[in-house]
C-alpha cells in the first residue's frame, strides 16, 4: 500500500513526537519532577510530624497544617518560578541573540557570531546555525572575488554603452556583495585589485 493511500485511509492522523532534543527536554523535566518530588516529601514529612505531635498532645493541629500548607505551597511556587526565570534565561538568551543575527541576515549582512555564554542552552542549534551563516558568508565572498576578476578582465574590452553598462550593473552587485561579508567591527574584505 503506498503512503498516498495508507494516509487516506487515516484522515486527521498526525504523528506527534515530544520529545525532539531528548537530552534538553530529559534534563529538565527530570530537574522539575525532582524538585517537585523534594518539596513535597519535605511537606509530606513535616505534615506528618505535625500531625504527630498534635495527636501526642492531644491539641487540634488543623490551624497549624493549614499554615503550614500554605508556606509550603508559598515556598514552592517562589522555588520554582526562580528556577522557571534562570531556565528561561539560558534558553531566551540564545533566541534573543539568534533573532538579532537574523536580522541583521535579512538586512543583507553577515554578522561575525560570538559563542554563546557557558551555560546557555540551544548550543547544538546555535553551532549549526553559526555554520550555516559562515558557509554562506564564505560563498559571498568567493562570488565577490569571482566578481573582481571577471570586472578587471571585462573592464578593458568594454567598449560599447551597454557592455559599460552591463559592467556598472556587475560592479555594483560586487560592491553589495562586499559589504555584506565585511566584519562589522570595521575590517574589509580583501581585494585583489
Amino acid at each position: 500500500m503506498s503512503d498516498d493511500t495508507h494516509n487516506a485511509s487515516r484522515p486527521g492522523y498526525t504523528r506527534r513526537t515530544y520529545l525532539l532534543d531528548r537530552e534538553f527536554q530529559l534534563k529538565y523535566i527530570l530537574l522539575l519532577a525532582g524538585m517537585g518530588a523534594g518539596s513535597l516529601g519535605v511537606f509530606g514529612l513535616l505534615a506528618h510530624r505535625l500531625h504527630v505531635s498534635s495527636v501526642s498532645s492531644g491539641v487540634d493541629g488543623g490551624q497549624s497544617l493549614l499554615w503550614l500548607t500554605a508556606l509550603g505551597s508559598t515556598g514552592m511556587g517562589v522555588l520554582l518560578g526562580l528556577f522557571g526565570l534562570l531556565f528561561t534565561h539560558r534558553v531566551a538568551g540564545p533566541v534573543h541573540v539568534m533573532s538579532l543575527y537574523v536580522a541583521a541576515l535579512a538586512a543583507g549582512r553577515y554578522p561575525r557570531l560570538r559563542p554563546l555564554r557557558k551555560k546557555d542552552e540551544l548550543k547544538r542549534f546555535f553551532d549549526r546555525f553559526s555554520e550555516a551563516v559562515d558557509r554562506i558568508r564564505q560563498r559571498e565572498a568567493d562570488e565577490a572575488y569571482a566578481l573582481e576578476v571577471a570586472l578587471a578582465a571585462l573592464k578593458p574590452v568594454a567598449t560599447t554603452p551597454e557592455a559599460r553598462e552591463a559592467l556598472e550593473t556587475l560592479n555594483q552587485l560586487h560592491t553589495r556583495k562586499r559589504q555584506a561579508v565585511d566584519n562589522p567591527t570595521g575590517g574589509t574584505f580583501k581585494s585583489v585589485a
